[in-house]
């Protein structure tokens, strides 16, 4: 699992007199514990040199010197976060939607990852049992994460996720 990388874009300003290019980089991949800001110094640095000298239109104010700060602002935050679009990428719908509905701290608390698994195990479960209760299906799906060592989740996060599953799979009818 790849969760410990992070997606980011970085942009530049560039004014030389009429000519005006506002642009994104290519995607970098940054490893957990790199530094997000000193891939984007080039396009800081572009913007810098070249991001005040064009010509503006009375009416237009300092557009293209607001463009430069703001492109600058953005690249030692640290660029956009592209992170959460790319891990999404490699996931079902059901998946997406499920994780992206959880209240905050729940989605704090967990990963697409687990959320994946447990719709896996929602999956084996209903196969394997006939008369489903939601607390057999609690029962099931914690002894299935600890085999797994997923125990962050209490009864009532597990509840709440399959609730959310059950409310995407009706939505889908």
């Amino acid at each position: 699992m790849e969760n410990n990388i992070k997606y980011r874009t970085y942009r530049t300003s560039i004014n030389i007199f009429l000519y005006s290019y506002y642009g994104i980089s290519k995607v970098y991949e940054i490893p957990e514990g790199k530094s997000t800001i000193l891939p984007g110094i080039k396009y800081s640095i572009l913007t810098i040199l070249f991001g005040w000298w064009g010509f503006e239109l009375p009416w237009k104010g300092y557009q293209k010197i607001k463009y430069s700060l703001t492109v600058l602002d953005i690249n030692f935050h640290g660029g956009d976060d592209y992170t959460k679009a790319f891990t999404e990428m490699d996931y079902e719908e059901k998946t997406i939607w499920v994780y992206n509905n959880l209240r905050r701290e729940l989605f704090e608390k967990t990963s697409i990852e687990t959320i994946d698994i447990i719709i896996d195990l929602q999956n084996e479960f209903s196969q394997s049992e006939s008369n489903i209760t939601i607390e057999k299906n609690i029962i099931f799906v914690t002894h299935k994460l600890k085999k797994l060592n997923i125990v962050n989740l209490r009864n009532n996060d597990l509840e709440e996720i399959i609730y959310k599953i059950n409310q995407f799979e009706y939505r889908a009818k």
